[in-house]
C-alpha cells in the first residue's frame, strides 16, 4: 500500500510541474513573462473609473486570448452597439445581467436603451479603456499594463459614440 501511495504522489507531483511549466512557457510565448508576477492584490481594481477589472488583461495575457471576458461594470452604450461589438456581452438591461442578445431577443428591450455593461471581452475593454494609467500606478508590483491594453488594441476603430459613467 505505501509503495502505491509513493507512485501516485510522485505521478501527482510530476503532472504539477508540467501543468506549471505550461504556464511558464505560454507566458514566455505570447511574450508577456510579467503577467506570471501579478498575485491578484486588487490594487488596481479600485483604480478604474471604467470599473474595468485590470487583472483581466493580465488573465487575457497569460492565456494568450483577447477574448477573455472580463468585467467591465461602469461603461454606458446603446443596447444595439453593445450587440454589434459583442452579441453575448454581458449587460445589465431592466435590472438583470444577461447578454446584449437575450435582451433584445428575450426580453425585447428597445435597440436605443442605454444599458451598463457588466462583462465584455478583454480586447472590447481595451477599446473602452481611456488609457488614463490608475492602473498601472496603483499596481504595487508596477506592472506594465497599459502595453497590454495597447497590444490588446491593436489597430481597432475606437468608438466615440461609447459614454463613459463618471
Amino acid at each position: 500500500m505505501k509503495r502505491t501511495l509513493i507512485k501516485l504522489n510522485t505521478t501527482m507531483m510530476v503532472v504539477l510541474v508540467l501543468f506549471l511549466l505550461a504556464i511558464v512557457a505560454n507566458a514566455l510565448a505570447s511574450r508577456q513573462p510579467w503577467v506570471l508576477f501579478c498575485y491578484k492584490c486588487k490594487a488596481c481594481n479600485s483604480s478604474c473609473i471604467l470599473g474595468i477589472d485590470p487583472q483581466g488583461f493580465v488573465d487575457a495575457a497569460l492565456a494568450g486570448d483577447p477574448h477573455v471576458y472580463i468585467y467591465a461594470t461602469n461603461v454606458k452604450l446603446q443596447l444595439s452597439k453593445a450587440a454589434a461589438i459583442d452579441p453575448d456581452m454581458i449587460v445589465t438591461a431592466a435590472g438583470k445581467k444577461v447578454s446584449a442578445r437575450a435582451a433584445l431577443d428575450e426580453l425585447h428591450i428597445s435597440p436605443a436603451t442605454e444599458v451598463v455593461t457588466y462583462q465584455v471581452q478583454a480586447r472590447h475593454a481595451a477599446g473602452f479603456c481611456f488609457r488614463c494609467g490608475a492602473c498601472e500606478r496603483a499596481c504595487v508590483l508596477g506592472l506594465p499594463l497599459l502595453r497590454e491594453i495597447s497590444q490588446l488594441r491593436g489597430k481597432e476603430p475606437v468608438d466615440a459614440s461609447v459614454s463613459h459613467d463618471q
